[in-house]
């Protein structure tokens, strides 16, 4: 019973397997195999990894050359298309082929001008734009409907391996492994595709009522014009961004989110890549078995929670599980969209309709990566792994509307159950992406949440140390009350200054500094909306110009309005050399509580290394009263001198620089 039991699921993988096998099909694994593994060696390892790392080319750049490439896909497809149904697929083939070595060759005009490579790329964009259409109309003329997602499956499974295969060459190669020769191994590979071009038969010959409907001025946008082929059109070009923005911020992700190097970080993934390269074995027949539109929803709902979990994982256990379940899904999704294209071409004007549903790819292809770049190199890698969710969330949710899927086949009752689960998991999707961007603006308000970026809550907990610290000034005439109050007792305080404010009172900014206080930055005018809808955060420098022209310093911390905070703020901040600071302990005095009550909550909080947070002033709304506080101060101070803590300066508290060399520092 035992050798039953282990014999089982291993037959039937071979039997899912089984159609690789046939000469037919190994054709157009071992195509698929030889064209991806040149295009992912080259844009995801010789240009995100040697490029950068020998010829100083920005971050920008992969995300840049990614969309080249895709916006000549977008350019070409479609007349290729139409071109292929006209010459034949094969000549289409060899000739996208020859295009894409030529673009391949011209990348190594990138080191000597990196943007040199924007138009080698387009140039290999339209090599690709002729291939694919070629291999899928050859692939609806040797295939039937029950069989293609099989093969689609089989060459996601080539897909695969190309990737590993790629991926895994540049883990083993030297860091310093020349460019030149990354491309000149690119090229190889297409050189190895063209090698098995004469395996697929002839263009068959045109049929006379066949070619008098294809004179049809725009008889491929006729057939174009249904809901099924129209939401379809949206999912490929959903998918095409998704992929693109992945791709583009990939070795951006280890450098500034991981800490890594993009060897450690592929080393990290191989765990995901080989198991979508198991997953999309069986995905094939599971949509030939349950239908393409549930495996689809299905795979693109775990591509959202894995993506979104990524933009707020930094260590290496949950980015292995989360990177894992972004594979699986579109492990499941991949397969069933390559079949779903073949279906809904097979036909009158295939290569011309393949060359559409591949357009809406390659548009995605297109801005997916000049987004991420851009997004990129504005806000790092979370906002750009947040809209690569959404963008997934959105293609699952399209697959999930009745109407238009509703003549999908009939699935055997057997496997309705299946069916059902799958649909149901899907329309997860639904509640995750609308309760996502709720939970998201929930953490940015949280100013202990790590989830955006690092934030120091408090000091060294190992010492009997505090700081007090006080937002929104200055404020006339209490900023200087209790500066004053800190003065009596001997004690230094931090205060977060409003640039706007301090404009408004730069003699009160002067003093604090000549009486030995640190002055923090907090914004220029107090807007959360700042940090939520400028990408640079230009808020931060603006502070930081008004605090200089007031007092002659430059701050080298920074406290968010309120604590909101967003991933490109926290990016702008810490891309300057500067350090965001919050609380942990927080009174509320800017309610006008009873001073008692005010000490009393300081008191009862406080813990060895607090960062405690009181107000001199109200946002910009000054002047406003602040005597709470400022009566409160020195029962706060005898009772933490009481409790044995030493009150120091924030940036003494955490050992930090107080000030920047000068304003425009980078780091």
């Amino acid at each position: 019973m035992s050798t039953l039991t282990l014999r089982s699921p291993i037959s039937m993988v071979i039997t899912r397997l089984r159609p690789l096998g046939e000469p037919r099909a190994r054709k157009y694994a071992f195509l698929t195999f030889a064209v991806d593994a040149g295009l992912v060696f080259t844009l995801l390892v010789a240009v995100q990894s040697y490029l950068p790392e020998q010829y100083q080319a920005t971050e920008a750049i992969a995300g840049y050359v990614l969309a080249a490439y895709g916006a000549a896909k977008l350019v070409g497809q479609l007349p290729a298309g139409y071109v292929i149904d006209r010459l034949g697929p094969k000549r289409g083939l060899i000739g996208g082929l020859c295009l894409a070595v030529a673009g391949q060759a011209a990348m190594l005009l990138a080191a000597v001008e990196p943007l040199l490579g924007l138009p080698a790329a387009a140039l290999y964009g339209l090599g690709a734009a002729a291939i694919w259409p070629s291999i899928f109309s050859m692939a609806a003329a040797e295939f039937a409907e029950e069989e293609r997602a099989r093969l689609s499956a089989g060459m996601t499974v080539a897909t695969g391996a190309a990737v590993a295969t790629a991926l895994g060459l540049g883990f083993i190669l030297p860091p310093g492994f020349p460019y030149a020769a990354a491309i000149a191994v690119s090229v190889c590979a297409l050189l190895a595709a063209l090698l098995v071009v004469g395996q697929f038969p002839g263009a068959r010959p045109v049929k006379a009522e066949a070619r008098a409907e294809a004179s049809r001025r725009l008889a491929w946008l006729r057939l174009l014009i249904s809901p099924r082929r129209a939401a379809f059109s949206l999912i490929l070009l959903l998918q095409g961004a998704v992929l693109g923005a992945l791709v583009a911020v990939f070795g951006s992700y280890a450098r500034t989110s991981l800490h890594i190097s993009v060897r450690e970080e592929l080393l990290l993934f191989a765990p995901a890549t080989a198991a979508g390269a198991c997953a999309v074995v069986l995905s094939g027949s599971l949509a030939d078995r349950v239908g393409r539109i549930p495996v689809l929803g299905a795979g693109f709902l775990a591509v959202t929670i894995g993506v979104w979990g990524l933009s707020a994982s930094t260590g290496n256990g949950a980015v292995v599980l989360l990177g894992l379940l972004t594979a699986v899904g579109l492990a499941l999704a991949l397969p069933s969209v390559s079949a779903m294209a073949i279906d809904l071409s097979h036909g009158p004007e295939t290569a011309t309709l393949l060359g559409w549903f591949l357009t809406m790819e390659s548009i995605g292809h297109a801005v997916g990566p000049a987004f991420g770049g851009a997004l990129n190199q504005a806000g790092g890698t979370s906002p750009v792994l947040w809209l690569a969710g959404g963008l997934a969330a959105v293609a699952a949710l399209i697959a999930l509307v009745p109407p238009v899927w509703a003549k999908s086949p009939q699935i055997a009752a057997g496997r309705r159950p299946l069916r059902t689960v799958l649909a149901f998991s899907a329309k997860g999707g639904l509640v995750f992406s609308l309760g996502f961007p709720v939970i998201a603006v929930y953490l940015a308000w949280q100013p202990g949440s790590q989830l955006y970026g690092e934030m120091t809550t408090h000091g060294p907990r190992d010492r009997m140390e505090v700081a007090i610290t006080f937002d929104d000034g200055p404020n006339d005439p209490w900023t200087l009350k209790i500066a004053d109050t800190l003065d009596h007792y001997g004690v230094e305080g931090t205060f977060f200054t409003v640039g706007k404010n301090a404009e408004s009172h730069p003699e009160i900014v002067r003093s604090l500094v000549a009486q030995g206080h640190l002055i923090g930055n907090h914004s220029y005018r107090h807007h959360k909306s700042d940090a939520l809808v400028d990408p640079h955060y230009g808020e931060l420098w603006k502070a930081e110009r008004a605090i200089s022209s007031a007092a002659g310093v430059c701050p080298a911390i920074y406290r968010p309005p309120n604590g909101f905070h967003t991933p490109w703020q926290l990016h702008a901040v810490a891309s300057h050399g500067m350090k965001t600071v919050t609380w942990d302990v927080i009174p509320r005095d800017w309610k006008d509580p009873p001073p008692e009550e005010i000490s009393r909550r300081v008191l009862a909080s406080v813990k060895p290394g607090s960062i405690i947070l009181l107000h001199d002033g109200k946002d910009t709304d000054h002047p406003a009263d602040r005597s709470a506080t400022l009566n409160a101060l020195p029962g706060i101070i005898e009772g933490l001198q009481a409790k044995g803590y030493n009150i120091v300066r924030l940036d003494r508290l955490l050992a930090v620089s107080p000030y920047l060399e000068s304003c425009g520092q980078s780091k």
